[in-house]
């Protein structure tokens, strides 16, 4: 089901590479608002840093792959020396397409990790990338994305 995540967790950083090389993954696709910065803030926890860090030491490649704002994005994947795609178009398989170029990896070495259902889930499903979604830091900024999270508890039932 393209609206089925393959992973659930309750925070980003329960994604090692223990976790990620069990799945067969070398690579992970990482949103940035309210996966691991809260979309309302410019800080981001010393914790979600040294988990950018281990990833990298541990050889996974990283990519945010992020719907925000260029500066936003680029701010962030510079401060974590990753690579960052922003204004990307998820869930268009175009987007992770773009992402799975930058990284140099196939989907089946790639994994997903996102809080929206109907935008990092369903994007890497459909590309076949493997897809985990965390609890969200945020109920969310917009007004659509408050009533999407609604829909998405309802499918993943979650409290």
């Amino acid at each position: 089901m393209l609206l089925k995540p393959d992973l659930l967790v309750e925070a980003a950083y329960e994604v090692d590479s223990t976790l990620l090389k069990s799945h067969g993954k070398s690579a992970l696709m990482v949103d940035l608002d309210d996966t691991v910065i809260p979309s309302n803030s410019s800080l981001m926890a010393p914790s979600f840093k040294s988990w950018f860090k281990t990833l990298k030491k541990d050889d996974i490649a990283i990519l945010i792959l992020s719907n925000g704002q260029p500066e936003r994005v680029h701010y962030w994947a510079n401060n974590l020396g990753v690579d960052g795609v922003a204004l990307v178009g998820k869930p268009f398989s175009f987007a992770f397409k773009r992402g799975l170029k930058r990284l140099g990896h196939q989907p089946s070495e790639t994994a997903m990790l996102g809080d929206q259902l109907f935008t990092d889930v369903l994007g890497a499903n459909i590309t076949g990338i493997f897809s985990i979604l965390v609890r969200p830091l945020t109920a969310g900024r917009l007004p659509h994305t408050r009533l999407l999270r609604k829909f998405e508890n309802i499918i993943v039932r979650r409290p």
